[in-house]
């Protein structure tokens, strides 16, 4: 594939979306190539050197690093790897309020007066906000100039690493009858696809309740190539 960005749409809602899906991954990777800041030597060379490791930065690291580039990629705070129990499901809401000094969020505060949390660790927003994706739509993918089948071939690049089909449960499935009765047809069924109507779409959380972060993109790098450094 080439070096455009792989896509990963994950949107975050207000409620957590108690999902349960197939296991992709049962054990947090172990990555030898991320590294404390402190440890790097005072002089090193990269053809690339990536701000910021979140949904973009992890899958554009890991594709650079497999065509011969020597990456860089710099993160603040942690690694979800580093305490796997604030990234399961049941402490969602735990690690999203967290104000201690090695929380994986932050509070902020928009121009607007709007207080809100952002992430200070690997995977970024994905490591903290509820987790449920679907593909961008084809007039998106137009609109920025993507080739629909490389858009394609990406999200399923994406998708091995992440996203799990859910299973619903009983309020799941009670909100998905009430919103086809009211009349939000069709009835889509399981689909990734961002169109109308209800569905059923795919969650970072795996059957046992653990989290799937772009970081797991970090996968497919070349961890010859690769440097990740944690400020």
């Amino acid at each position: 594939m080439g070096l455009k960005w792989r896509f990963l749409t994950l949107v975050s809602v207000v409620v957590f979306a108690n999902f349960h899906g197939h296991n992709h991954a049962d054990e947090a990777p172990n990555y030898s190539f991320i590294q404390e800041a402190t440890s790097d030597p005072q002089v090193s060379f990269y053809d690339y050197i990536i701000i910021g490791r979140g949904a973009a930065g992890c899958p554009l690291a890991a594709t650079l690093s497999t065509r011969d580039a020597k990456v860089l990629v710099l993160e603040r705070g942690g690694s979800p790897y580093s305490n796997t129990t604030k990234i399961r499901m049941e402490n969602f809401i735990t690690t999203l309020i967290d104000r201690s000094p090695d929380s994986f969020s932050q509070a902020l505060v928009s121009e607007d007066g709007v207080p809100g949390k952002r992430a200070r660790l690997l995977g970024g927003g994905t490591a903290i906000n509820v987790g449920f994706y679907l593909r961008g739509e084809t007039s998106f993918l137009e609109l920025i100039g993507l080739d629909e089948a490389f858009a394609r071939e990406s999200y399923e690049w994406v998708e091995k690493k992440l996203v799990n089909k859910p299973v619903s449960l009983e309020w799941q499935s009670a909100v998905r009858n009430g919103l086809l009765e009211a009349g939000v047809l069709p009835d889509n069924g399981f689909t990734y696809a961002h169109i109308n109507g209800t569905k059923t779409s795919g969650t970072v959380f795996d059957r046992k309740g653990n989290r799937h972060t772009a970081a797991d993109l970090l996968g497919y790098a070349d961890p010859r190539r690769i440097r990740m450094e944690i400020l």
